[in-house]
């Protein structure tokens, strides 16, 4: 596998011409996860969540 050498790459990558000088950095919004609805935990280990309104089995006849 042919890695490229350290050396030889740029040090920034320079922004596009078009883009505005004050852009800012993107902000994730994680909304709080109520505490409702909850499998049982033997139950929620085999599912993957504890959480019931997150729960989506995968259904082929739905693809």
């Amino acid at each position: 596998m042919n890695m490229p050498n350290p050396k030889h790459m740029p040090k920034h990558i320079p922004m596009p011409m078009y883009m505005p000088k004050d852009v800012k950095l993107a902000r994730a919004y994680v909304p709080d996860q109520p505490y409702e609805r909850l499998f049982p935990l033997n139950e929620a280990l085999m599912k993957g969540t504890l959480f019931a309104n997150l729960y989506q089995p995968y259904n082929r006849e739905n693809q």
